[in-house]
């Protein structure tokens, strides 16, 4: 009878899980799309409503990443939430936000929104890695952060295509519909993510804040993945822009292409890193920033640059191997607050780079000039992933799935490892 209940037991909790992946992968598409819908279109809404120079792209960016530097406080204070009600609720807030943009029509009140959508979005940023490792039960971690990136991209492919039609529909410098569109989905995906279950949230006592010695090379290779991704990420696309002069149409059709690589790379990128460990995928990883980044910096052949675009975003699915190697060390119950830590690291660069690489930008009137100071970030990457571990195998025997449940009030974990 024992032996009955508990397999009874045992299905309805797989089933629960089941019904938690389908409305995770339901809501991971939603804000992907929406937000795909948003950033395929911000950029040409910057400089065709505002007149925004390369300074004022670097000054919105670094405000923007404020809230992604404070993001370990701010999950800390939500401690006692499940990582799924903070996931909601941050969605919820990036969706409103989003769809109020398109009304900002001068940097004061871009400046003011942009700021509280970007609180909400670094609240589900750092929970979703979590939320995806805990569903995974401790197994095939990278394979399923791949999976989601894939869906995601899926989702970006269908929402820069929907954008890509629309913009041939609306008359010229008609913004707004995008913004409502894109914010709806994502906060539709807010609610979805307030339904999950307990399954999808980690089981064990959740410190509210850590920083470890023995977590420094997560932090340190997030540091700097956070420099390469401002760098790219910002003036990149904005070189297009404002360099090349490409236009809003054939921008979306280049991120469409893109969608469709990582739709199909990122599943096999995420099984490389579970079956090879990190230290190898993220090698090539930043041997390939360095080829891309000396593209951007010597390069002024726009075909040359647009196949550089493609390939960075590519690459980028390698940053699973941050997420796995910490997963792989991290202590019962820090997993969570670990990544809210990685994520503040990672944004005290998006703080300072953008505006940074804005200011050489426009003092060397070359921009060039920042792709040179990505070249020296990826070289730094390349020589602190040797310190990663060769060996594929879990570094810990703490997997996500079978955290020890709360014994008493959980500290603040403030110390380098105290024995």
């Amino acid at each position: 009878m024992q032996t009955s209940d508990t397999h009874f037991a045992s299905s309805n909790e797989e089933a629960a899980v089941r019904r938690d992946w389908t409305r995770f992968t339901l809501l991971t598409f939603l804000f992907s799309f929406g937000f795909a819908v948003y950033g395929g279109v911000f950029q040409n809404f910057l400089k065709d409503v505002l007149n925004a120079d390369a300074l004022q792209l670097g000054q919105l960016e670094s405000y923007r990443e404020i809230p992604g530097l404070l993001a370990a406080l701010t999950a800390g204070t939500l401690v006692a939430l499940a990582e799924t009600r903070i996931a909601g609720l941050g969605l919820i807030i990036t969706g409103i936000g989003i769809a109020l943009s398109g009304r900002a029509h001068s940097f004061p009140p871009l400046i003011v929104i942009t700021v509280f959508w970007s609180i909400g979005f670094h609240l589900w940023a750092t929970m979703q890695s979590a939320i995806t490792l805990t569903l995974s039960r401790g197994l095939h971690g990278g394979k399923n952060l791949g999976r989601m990136s894939a869906v995601g991209a899926g989702a970006t492919l269908s929402a820069l295509g929907f954008a890509w039609v629309m913009s041939f529909t609306l008359k010229h410098n008609q913004y707004q519909p995008f913004f409502i569109i894109g914010g709806s989905c994502i906060s539709v995906s807010g609610l979805i993510c307030l339904s999950l279950s307990q399954h999808a949230s980690g089981t064990g006592a959740r410190a509210s804040i850590i920083f470890r010695k023995e977590y420094g090379l997560y932090y340190l290779l997030t540091f700097l993945e956070g420099c390469r991704r401002q760098i790219f990420s910002i003036f990149a696309s904005f070189a297009l822009i404002l360099v090349y002069h490409v236009p809003l149409n054939k921008m979306l059709l280049l991120q469409l292409v893109n969608s469709v690589l990582i739709t199909i790379t990122a599943p096999a990128i995420g099984k490389l890193v579970d079956k090879k460990g990190e230290r190898g995928p993220l090698t090539f990883y930043s041997i390939g920033l360095i080829v891309v980044f000396l593209g951007y910096a010597t390069t002024h052949t726009v075909n040359a640059l647009y196949a550089l675009f493609l390939i960075d975003n590519v690459l980028f699915s390698f940053g699973v191997g941050f997420t796995t190697y910490l997963n792989r060390i991290a202590r019962p119950g820090e997993l969570t607050p670990s990544l809210s830590m990685g994520v503040t690291m990672s944004h005290i660069a998006a703080v300072t780079v953008p505006v940074g690489g804005a200011w050489l930008w426009l003092h060397y009137k070359n921009y060039q000039v920042p792709f040179w100071v990505g070249v020296f970030f990826a070289c730094v990457s390349l020589i602190a992933n040797h310190w990663l571990p060769k060996d594929p195998r879990p570094a810990t025997a703490h997997p996500v799935a079978v955290e020890t449940p709360p014994q008493e009030e959980t500290p603040v974990l403030l110390q380098d490892d105290p024995a």
